[in-house]
């Protein structure tokens, strides 16, 4: 593991996190009536003493929340298309984790079939690396209902084959390839990882989680641009630390705390700021435009980021069209919603979202809810894997307010 020149703390990000556990998982889906079990069962518990972090399961649930997919192999990401009929799961390799798919289309009655098809989730097996799924980290749907696929193109840290790092839009309803974006050096160095993406207009949007930065693509002129490369603004600091339910600590069996870099990303509905965090807090944002513009290199750039207001240890986020921000709170198994001006209230919480993921919300207005449980990854707890089965992801209706904060819809 890569170490920092700070005391007793180690480089992760959401890949790395995933990678850490060492769990020797089954790859199957659960049967049908274990995976309509609310508890479940737990896998390998930390022996006593070796970690708080994992106890029984509770037994108190939120009503509001339905389960999407339970399995015993984790899902980390949701998309589904504008008119609800088609959902895709996103499944990542990690420890002894050997999902059959990447990313697979879930169908009305539960089950998963490989998307867009077998070629492409071969994982290995003399597969081309460029033109099949490797490590995906993320999916999304966005307005114009094409399923985006993040690819960071390498297993446990190793460098990514040439062209196996790489971004695919996919037709949502045929699985035709529509385009695969690649990127040269200069703007994927070594050690660079794209974690996730937002589009706004012309430009996609990439936080960068391996070295810290932001990658802008622009769809017109098919160009990229790299900015805030590793700048100290792009990482977490020794004042928030990662931690797990309870806010509990995370450190890994030399008891060394996470460092993450940049990792969660939104445009706001105007196309006006960019926000983005590490697996912890503050959120930052910076104008799109001074991203932009190529005058200010990346130490003027940094002074224009500013802080804006904290946010828990979360996995995933998602905005709404009000400039409203959902935070899968990982300390707390929860969501939390913050408007534009900090006001901050509770949507949900449960003690089955266990580090819930990466948040997706659909024009009618269901939030998905992945849980990955990196909490309870070795590399997370105490060198000792204790997940909770199954691995759930949630769906919940949204309300039309919450509290003295108005909640809108899907982004377009």
């Amino acid at each position: 593991m890569k170490r920092t020149d700070r005391t007793s703390r180690f480089i992760i990000n959401r890949r790395k996190l995933l990678k850490l556990s060492g769990a020797a998982l089954v790859a199957s889906q659960l049967p049908e009536a274990y995976a309509g079990s609310p508890q479940g069962q737990t896998l390998n518990h930390s022996p006593a003493g070796a970690s708080p972090l994992a106890s029984e399961a509770p037994t108190h649930y939120a009503p509001q929340l339905t389960t999407l997919y339970s399995s015993n192999i984790d899902c980390n990401g949701v998309a589904v298309t504008a008119d609800g009929k088609n959902t895709f799961l996103a499944f990542p390799r990690f420890g002894g984790q050997q999902a059959e798919y990447s990313v697979a289309r879930l169908d009305k009655h539960g089950k998963v079939t490989p998307f867009p098809d077998n070629e492409w989730n071969r994982r290995g097996n003399g597969s081309d690396p460029r033109h099949s799924f490797v490590a995906v980290n993320a999916i999304h749907i966005f307005g114009d209902d094409t399923l985006w696929v993040v690819d960071q193109g390498s297993v446990g840290g190793h460098t990514p084959a040439p062209g196996a790092q790489k971004v695919v839009q996919l037709d949502s309803h045929t699985g035709k390839v529509l385009q695969v974006l690649r990127f040269s050096s200069t703007i994927l160095p070594k050690g660079a990882q794209l974690n996730d993406l937002r589009i706004h207009g012309r430009y996609i949007f990439f936080t960068d989680s391996g070295l810290g930065g932001i990658v802008i693509y622009d769809q017109q002129t098919r160009t990229a641009l790299r900015r805030l490369s590793q700048q100290p603004i792009m990482s977490n600091d020794d004042k928030h630390p990662l931690r797990g339910s309870g806010g509990h600590l995370l450190r890994n069996a030399k008891g060394e705390l996470p460092i993450s870099h940049s990792n969660q990303i939104e445009v706001d509905p105007s196309g006006t700021w960019l926000y983005f965090a590490p697996l912890v807090g503050p959120l930052r944002k910076v104008r799109v435009r001074d991203l932009l513009d190529t005058h200010l290199d990346d130490d003027a750039l940094a002074k224009q980021v500013t802080i804006t207001f904290p946010i828990p240890s979360t996995n995933g986020t998602a905005m709404d069209s009000k400039g409203n921000l959902f935070v899968s709170d990982a300390e707390s198994n929860s969501v939390i919603v913050i408007d534009p001006h900090g006001q901050r209230e509770t949507l949900v919480t449960d003690p089955r979202l266990i580090s819930p993921d990466a948040l997706f919300i659909d024009p009618q207005r269901n939030l998905y809810i992945p849980c990955g449980q990196v909490q309870y990854t070795a590399g997370m707890n105490h060198g000792e894997t204790g997940f909770h089965l199954p691995f759930y992801t949630f769906k919940m209706k949204l309300p039309t307010q919450l509290k003295n904060i108005p909640l809108g819809t899907a982004m377009v």
